[in-house]
């Protein structure tokens, strides 16, 4: 036989990374102007909301209302480039930065802390909590792991469900759910 030698030849992907990974660069510098440039912005009119109109509820909604009906953000919306759901959301979070003073951020609306004196009250179903024990006995510690383990298998946590009826198996061989 001849000494035929056959070569595979496997194209690199090392140039084409590199170019994805270039873009990738790219995209993440031009998402952190964004990011700066929306976070100055809305603060920039925040701020002259403070100077010009004050911190109050009245001016909290007129600072709202500037910005959810700005024709600019109308027109954005109606040609599909941004949606007027997205200035609401900033709206929201100007509203907090004025009232409470504090640099604007996109997720103030989120933060339970810069929650608005007037916004809509949370339910007023407050969760039970658990009593003070101060004497107890075995047949109620065993009623109060059944609900735990209840508890447990709601909220889909197999693994604490296990470990609570060990306990309770390792307690009192009997015990029944």
């Amino acid at each position: 036989m001849d000494n035929v030698q056959t070569v595979s030849t496997v194209p690199s992907f090392d140039k084409r990374a590199k170019t994805i990974i270039d873009a990738f660069k790219g995209f993440d510098k031009a998402q952190t102007k964004l990011s700066d440039t929306i976070a100055t912005t809305m603060q920039q009119h925040v701020d002259e909301f403070a100077i010009l109109v004050g911190r109050d509820k009245k001016a909290c909604e007129m600072l709202r209302t500037s910005i959810v009906d700005s024709q600019i953000v109308i027109d954005a919306d109606a040609s599909g480039l941004m949606q007027k759901k997205t200035f609401t959301e900033y709206a929201q979070s100007a509203m907090r930065a004025l009232h409470f003073n504090v640099s604007f951020l996109p997720t103030l609306k989120n933060n339970a802390d810069y929650k608005l004196p007037w916004s809509k009250k949370a339910s007023t179903d407050t969760p039970k909590k658990a009593g003070k024990i101060e004497t107890t006995d075995m047949p109620a510690f065993f009623a109060t792991m059944k609900k735990a383990i209840s508890q447990a298998r709601l909220l889909n946590q197999a693994l604490t469900v296990g470990l609570l009826l060990d306990i309770c198996i390792e307690l009192d061989p009997d015990f029944k759910e």
